[in-house]
């Protein structure tokens, strides 16, 4: 007979409290997984954790449903449990690397390791489905309810809430972008160079950047002003149209040392193949710059809520912020901010001292200085509450959802929500609602959770359709009515 020489499965090893399973979880047991042919997860018991955790069965039941572990184990002396387990890799996250690990000492009696990584960010490509309007309704999956019931969001709280947002008065200050569809169909390839050559048959035009966040805040019913500039041309002319059409107080100064910033994409068969920016990003020249601040303090005693967004386009330099930010703090109204990095690289750390901000995960690292994925999703959030001074945070995850936390309680708290709608058709300006929902929202009296999941349920449905277009509130509150 043969003898085989059979090894034992590498063992990796983690331990935590694990109240809420957030994105930042997943991706440490994605890189455990990788690291190892079986992961074991330690769930510290509740008696260790503090009387605002969670029952040690739910937590262990949450932790198995994630296909990525492969065994859970409740933890009540962490010492005994790793002599027990043997692990041959122990793995924390990024933020314990400069502190004592006990860890350490215990695995070394083996020869195991003690390795400290966050992960690295999920990505994948989206889904799209045929082209057209997607009548999207949401399911409210297990992690959604469950969240609802952690943080007391209940149906008609929550609708309650929207129809008091109709009382608020709501500024929007920010870059005017119009956004430009062209469909094509595919023709095939230039026999000149190695160009795919396609024929346009549609063209469609949306309001977009800031300007989006004023049409979706007028679509709550607000009193909305929008504060913006445009160039002197058929573009600026047609978004002042638009404003003015949804009921937005529009006050536009002309700078014609710029066109109004336009984005044009090309797209076939639901994917875009090629985007083109026309745009001039150089800042105001100052007697511009003082007309636009003095404009804003002239109105600024009208309104409840101000929020900036920033596409970095020229508007909102950091003397620009500066000075509009201190007018806003005398003020004493709500400031909400968001600084995107998408085709232009944003600068959120500008804005300081606020009530809210919604960024993506590399605007939120970008503004705090850490590109380091070593550096853990739960770090970089409290990093941007604390150097930009701010209550409540969101960063948006894109297909892993949301990640948010409330730095108004004494021990902040971190909770997150999964991305609810999996086949986006368009995922253009889903930030966008998210900043002014949330923000309007949390200014209307909701809880910073309830606030973000009307927000997360309005994305879901924004989503589902092509184009830039607003809030849909009547099916928002027809899609929380199934809560």
């Amino acid at each position: 007979m043969l003898e085989t020489n059979k090894k034992s499965p590498k063992v990796v090893f983690i331990s935590g409290i694990f109240n809420v399973l957030h994105p930042g979880h997943i991706r440490l047991f994605k890189m455990a997984s990788e690291l190892g042919q079986k992961v074991v997860v330690g769930v510290f018991k509740k008696s260790q954790a503090g009387s605002h955790i969670l029952g040690d069965d739910d937590r262990i039941m949450a932790l198995k449903s994630i296909s990525l572990v492969d065994e859970v184990t409740l933890v009540d002396d962490l010492v005994q449990t790793l002599e027990k387990i043997k692990p041959d890799i122990v793995v924390k996250g990024h933020e314990f690397k400069h502190r004592y690990n006990i860890e350490q000492d215990i695995v070394s009696k083996w020869q195991g390791k003690l390795i400290f990584n966050s992960g690295e960010s999920l990505s994948g490509a989206v889904n799209y489905i045929p082209n057209g309007k997607q009548y999207y309704s949401p399911v409210f999956t297990d992690a959604f309810r469950k969240f609802a019931g952690r943080h007391k969001v209940a149906c008609s709280n929550l609708i309650q809430l929207i129809g008091e947002t109709k009382s608020l008065r709501v500024a929007v200050v920010g870059d005017i972008i119009v956004d430009e569809y062209v469909e094509c169909d595919p023709v095939g390839l230039s026999r000149e160079d190695p160009t795919i050559v396609v024929k346009p048959t549609n063209t469609k035009q949306f309001v977009g950047g800031a300007a989006i966040v004023a049409l979706h805040a007028k679509s709550f019913g607000c009193h909305v002003d929008f504060f913006s500039i445009c160039g002197e041309d058929e573009q600026g002319a047609w978004v002042k149209e638009q404003v003015k059409q949804h009921g937005i107080g529009e006050y536009l100064i002309v700078d014609n040392s710029r066109p109004t910033t336009s984005k044009r994409r090309y797209r076939s068969q639901n994917k875009t193949l090629l985007r083109v920016n026309n745009f001039r990003g150089h800042s105001l020249e100052p007697q511009l710059f003082t007309q636009f601040v003095e404009l804003f303090e002239s109105q600024i005693a009208n309104y409840d809520v101000v929020i900036f967004s920033d596409f970095s386009y020229g508007l909102l330099n950091g003397d620009m912020v500066a000075n509009l930010m201190d007018i806003a703090r005398k003020q004493n109204v709500f400031v909400a901010a968001d600084s995107q990095t998408s085709s232009q690289r944003g600068d959120l750390s500008k804005f300081t001292s606020l009530d809210l901000v919604t960024p993506t995960e590399l605007e939120a690292r970008l503004a705090v200085g850490i590109m380091d994925n070593d550096v853990g999703l739960a770090e970089i959030i409290e990093n941007v509450s604390q150097r930009l001074n701010v209550k409540n945070v969101l960063i948006t995850l894109g297909a892993e959802g949301t990640l948010i936390l409330d730095a108004t309680e004494p021990k902040h708290h971190l909770d997150s929500l999964p991305a609810l709608n999996k086949n986006p058709l368009d995922v253009a300006g889903a930030g966008d609602l998210t900043l002014v929902c949330s923000a309007l929202l949390l200014k209307a009296g909701a809880t910073l959770w309830q606030a973000s999941f009307v927000a997360m349920v309005a994305s879901a449905i924004h989503v589902s359709c092509l184009g830039n277009t607003p809030n849909d509130v009547e099916r928002l509150m027809q899609s929380l009515e199934s809560l």
